[in-house]
């Protein structure tokens, strides 16, 4: 999966609520310092580098993911390719920011949130099942 921008969403709405600018741009602040990805202890510790795409990169999907105006489902290259799973939270990546993005709890959180009702919720499941939609049409 390439991650690019991609067309508006169809039937998108051109009018945002400001939270939705703020949480867009706040990842747009990332001056590619790498720091994150210095200190996370899923790279560094347990060497997960082919496995974990890391702090930084998962900025970079967030914002995409999270922007208003994206129609498209990241959720299985997250779980997949990024190895989104494999980090648990422990903050250090947002404490070393200096743009002061709140990496973990803005980006990795909500990610982690949309892989788990994708993937592991009984309840999602059953929608999709009643409403004829399926896992294949997740990214």
């Amino acid at each position: 999966m390439e991650l690019r921008d991609q067309p508006p969403k169809p039937n998108a709405d051109w009018r945002w609520q400001q939270s939705d600018v703020d949480r867009v741009q706040e990842f747009r602040k990332c001056i590619e310092c790498f720091l994150c990805q210095n200190v996370c202890h899923v790279l560094r510790t347990h060497e997960l580098k082919h496995q974990f795409a890391g702090p930084r990169f998962l900025v970079r999907i967030a914002g995409l993911e999270m922007h208003p105006m994206d129609g498209v489902d990241r959720s299985r290259f997250l779980k997949e390719q990024a190895g989104i799973g494999l980090c648990n939270i422990t903050k250090c990546c947002t404490e070393v920011c200096p743009e002061s993005i709140t990496i973990t709890d803005n980006a990795i959180i909500p990610l982690k949130e949309r892989v788990v009702d994708r993937f592991y919720d009984p309840l999602q499941t059953i929608w999709r099942a009643l409403t004829g939609t399926s896992d294949k049409d997740a990214g």
